[in-house]
C-alpha cells in the first residue's frame, strides 16, 4: 500500500507546534524518522513513522487519540487516491459495520461472512462484493480502530475526514457539532423516554445521518424506534449501517428512499432540515409547504424540529402567497419556538443562512398564543450560547409564559397578536440581536443600576478617605547625585543566586478553560497583565507531575512577541511557554515589585523587526540599587498601586453603569428622568 507523505510544516499541524520545533527535533533526536529520498523539492517524511514517533516520545501537544487517528487517516488518504473518496468511504463503512456484527476482527477474504450476516443484501453485501483491494480491508478497518477504540466511532471518524477523502459532497448538508448539540438538547429525548417509554423518530430528509445518530446514540436503544428518508439509495444504505453501528436493533428502524414507513407512522419527534436549494431557485412558499406537511404528521403532543433557510423562516417575506401560509401557521399555534441561527452552521455553505422551528400539536395552555423569538446571529454558537438557548427553550415548553414576568435569556416570549402577521415582517424579538443575550427584566435592570451606582459611591467615599489618611501624594523625587548604580544583567544574578529562572511548561489547550484551581499564566497573559485561564488541579497532577507551580511574588516575563513582565501577587500558578519566571531570593535587596518594575524598562529587550532571534530574558540589565533605595522605591510603587487600584476599580464600575444604561436604551427597557444628578 501506498505510502503517505508529509512535509515539516504538515508535520508541525499535526504536533501542534511551530515549524521550528520539527526542526530542532531533527536535530536533536537521532531516531526522528529520515525524509524519504527523491526531488520533491522539500524534505518529506513517511507519514506513518512520523505519528508513530511522536506516540513514542510523547513531543508535541497532540493528544495520543488525535495522534492514532491521524495515523488511520494519512493511510486511508492513500487508498483514497487510488480508489476514490466515495468509493472508499462506502466500503470501509461497510467493512466496519460487518466488524461490529461479527464481534471480532474480518477474515482476510470478508465476503463469505458478509453472506452469511447480510443474506438479504439490505446494509453492506454489494459494497463488500464490489470492494477494491478486498484482502486488504481487514488491516485498514483495524487500524481504524485503533486509532478511534470501536466501530462506532471509526465510522464517524471516516465521515467527517469525508473532504480530506475526496468526498466533499457527503457533507455538503451536515450541519455544525454545536448545532447538532443544539437540536440534540431541545429535543430531550432521555425526558420523552421517560415520558412514554418508547420514542420514535423520523426524519424526512437524513442526508447523511448526522441527526438521528446524534438523537440515537448514548440513550436506552430497546425504546427507540427510527424512520427516515434519504433520496440516494447509497446513502439510505449509509445511514443504515450507522444505526447498526449505533447498536439499533434492524427491526426497530427503517430507511428507505420512497418515503416514511407506514409502520413507524405518528413519530413522537422529527427532526429535520429542508432541502438545499440556490438562492435563485429557493421559494419560501415551497418552504413553508414542506414545513406544514411536517405538521401534518404531529399527533397530539408531539414534536418537530426543523431547520430550514432564514429567507423563508425569519426573514420578511415579499411572496403574498408565502406571507400567507406563513400566517397561517403561526395563528395555529403549532409553532412554539423561532431561532435563527448564526452564518456558517452549513460548513460547506458559509453563505446560507439558517434558522430553527419548533412545532408541537397541542402545546400546554400556558403557552397558548405566544411564541418563543430568539435571535443567535450575532453570536459564536459555543457551548454557552448552546446551553442558555436550549434551557430557554425546554423551560418556555414544560411552564409556558409565567405571570411573574419571567423573560428568556436568549430571546423573547411575544404574543402572536403584536406579529405583524399579515405584512409578514421579519420574526425577530425585540431589540438589537446583540442586546438580546444580555437583557434582563426591565423590573430588574433599575435595580442592577442603583445597585452600581452604590458601589459607585462606596468606592468614591473609600478613595477620599485613603486621600484624608495619607494625604496628598507626594513621592518626595529629587535629581539624583553622584555615580549612577552600575548596571546587572539577570544572568549575573542567577550567578550570583540572587534570582532563580523559572520554566514555563507547555501545555495541552484542552487542558485549560475558563474554570479551575490554577491560573494559567502564558504570554498572552503577560502582556495583557491578567489571566482568564485556568487548569484544574486534579489535571495537572495526571498530567503534568513535572510542573511546579509559581509563589507568590514570582515573576513572569516572555519576549514573544515582544517584551513582558507580570508580577504574580497571588503565586500557585502555572506558567506556559514560551514564558517563563524569576523568583528573587529570601532577603535580597530586590523586592518582587521593584524587580518587576526594573525589568519593565530593560531598554536592551525591544526586538528589531529583521532580527532573527528575540532578547533572552538572562540579558536583561536593571541597575544594582542598593538595599535603602531598594526599599524607598518598593514603597513608591505600593502607594501607586493604591491609588491606582483606588481610581480603577472606580473605572471598572463606571464602565458597567454605561453598559447597563446604553443596553436599557437599547432593548427598549430603561429610560431616566429629567433632572438627574450628574
Amino acid at each position: 500500500m501506498e505510502a503517505e507523505l508529509m512535509s515539516q510544516r504538515e508535520i508541525a499541524q499535526l504536533a501542534r507546534v511551530r515549524k521550528p520545533a520539527v526542526t530542532t527535533w531533527r536535530r536533536r533526536h537521532p531516531d526522528f524518522p529520515a525524509p524519504v529520498p527523491g526531488n520533491h523539492g522539500q524534505p518529506l517524511f513517511p507519514a506513518d513513522a512520523v505519528v508513530a514517533w511522536l506516540l513514542r516520545t510523547g513531543l508535541g501537544h497532540a493528544d495520543p487519540d488525535t495522534l492514532r487517528a491521524e495515523r488511520s487517516m494519512h493511510t486511508l488518504a492513500a487508498y483514497a487516491r487510488r480508489h476514490g473518496g466515495r468509493r472508499t468511504i462506502v466500503v470501509l463503512g461497510a467493512a466496519l459495520c460487518l466488524r461490529h456484527l461479527s464481534s471480532e476482527a474480518l477474515p482476510v477474504d470478508p465476503l463469505p461472512l458478509a453472506r452469511r450476516l447480510d443474506p438479504d443484501d439490505e446494509f453492506l453485501l454489494h459494497e463488500l462484493a464490489d470492494a477494491p483491494e478486498p484482502t486488504g480491508l481487514a488491516q485498514l478497518v483495524e487500524q481504524l480502530i485503533e486509532g478511534a477504540f470501536d466501530p462506532w466511532h471509526s465510522c464517524q471518524f471516516l465521515l467527517s475526514s469525508a473532504n480530506r477523502l475526496g468526498w466533499p459532497e457527503l457533507t455538503a448538508d451536515a450541519l455544525t457539532p454545536e448545532t447538532v448539540a443544539l437540536i440534540r438538547r431541545v429535543a430531550d429525548v432521555p425526558t420523552r423516554l421517560r415520558a412514554h417509554h418508547a420514542v420514535t423518530i423520523a426524519d424526512g430528509n437524513a442526508g447523511a445521518g448526522d441527526l438521528l445518530t446524534a438523537l440515537v446514540s448514548d440513550h436506552d436503544r430497546d425504546k427507540m424506534r427510527v424512520n427516515a428518508v434519504v433520496a440516494d439509495e447509497e446513502l439510505a444504505r449509509l445511514v443504515r449501517r450507522q444505526l447498526l453501528l449505533a447498536e439499533l436493533p434492524e427491526f426497530q428502524f427503517d430507511v428507505g428512499a420512497d418515503g416514511l414507513n407506514e409502520e413507524f407512522a405518528e413519530p413522537d419527534l422529527i427532526v429535520t432540515r429542508l432541502p438545499y436549494q440556490p438562492a435563485e431557485n429557493r421559494h419560501a412558499l415551497a418552504d413553508l409547504n414542506r414545513v406544514e406537511a411536517i405538521a401534518d404528521l404531529l399527533g397530539p403532543g408531539r414534536t418537530a424540529i426543523v431547520v430550514g433557510p432564514a429567507s423563508s423562516l425569519v426573514d420578511q417575506l415579499r411572496d403574498g402567497q408565502a406571507a400567507l401560509r406563513r400566517s397561517a401557521l403561526l395563528s395555529s399555534g403549532i409553532v412554539e419556538a423561532i431561532v435563527q441561527l448564526p452564518g456558517g452552521v452549513y460548513p460547506a455553505r458559509p453563505g446560507h443562512r439558517a434558522a430553527l422551528w419548533l412545532l408541537t400539536r397541542d402545546p400546554i395552555p400556558a403557552a397558548k398564543g405566544r411564541v418563543l423569538l430568539a435571535d443567535l446571529s450575532g453570536h459564536a454558537l459555543d457551548q454557552p450560547a448552546v446551553e442558555s438557548a436550549a434551557e430557554d427553550i425546554l423551560l418556555w415548553r414544560a411552564e409556558g409564559h409565567r405571570s411573574d414576568g419571567h423573560e428568556p435569556r436568549t430571546g423573547r416570549i411575544v404574543p402572536l397578536e403584536s406579529l405583524d402577521l399579515r405584512r409578514a415582517a421579519a420574526l425577530r424579538p425585540p431589540g438589537p440581536a446583540s442586546v438580546t443575550l444580555r437583557a434582563r427584566l426591565a423590573a430588574d435592570r433599575p435595580a442592577l443600576v442603583g445597585e452600581v451606582e452604590g458601589r459607585l459611591t462606596d468606592a468614591e467615599q473609600e478613595a477620599v478617605r485613603y486621600g484624608k489618611e495619607n494625604g496628598f501624594l507626594n513621592t518626595g523625587a529629587v535629581q539624583r547625585d553622584g555615580i549612577r548604580p552600575k548596571e546587572l544583567s539577570c544572568e549575573a544574578l542567577r550567578t550570583a543566586r540572587r534570582v532563580r529562572p523559572l520554566t514555563g511548561h507547555r501545555l495541552n489547550s484542552e487542558h485549560v478553560g475558563p474554570r479551575g484551581h490554577h491560573r494559567v499564566i502564558g504570554a498572552a497573559e503577560v502582556l495583557a497583565q491578567s489571566s482568564k485561564r485556568w487548569m484544574d488541579r486534579l489535571t495537572l497532577a495526571a498530567q503534568y507531575s513535572q510542573v511546579a507551580l509559581t509563589e507568590p511574588g514570582d515573576i513572569v516575563v516572555t519576549s514573544v512577541p515582544r517584551f513582558g513582565v507580570l508580577l504574580d501577587n497571588d503565586g500557585f500558578s502555572v506558567i506556559e511557554f514560551p514564558a517563563s519566571g524569576l523568583r528573587i531570593s529570601f532577603g535580597d535587596p530586590l523586592t518582587p515589585r521593584v524587580l518587576a518594575a526594573l525589568l519593565g524598562t530593560a531598554r536592551n529587550m525591544t526586538r528589531s523587526p529583521g532580527a532573527v532571534r528575540g532578547p533572552r530574558l538572562m540579558d536583561a540589565t536593571i541597575p544594582d540599587l542598593a538595599r535603602d533605595e531598594a526599599a524607598r522605591l518598593d514603597d513608591v510603587l505600593r502607594r501607586l498601586e493604591e491609588r491606582n487600584d483606588l481610581l480603577q476599580r472606580q473605572a471598572d464600575l463606571l464602565a458597567t453603569l454605561r453598559e447597563l444604561i446604553v443596553t436599557g436604551f437599547a432593548d427598549g427597557t430603561l429610560t431616566t428622568l429629567y433632572g438627574t444628578n450628574f
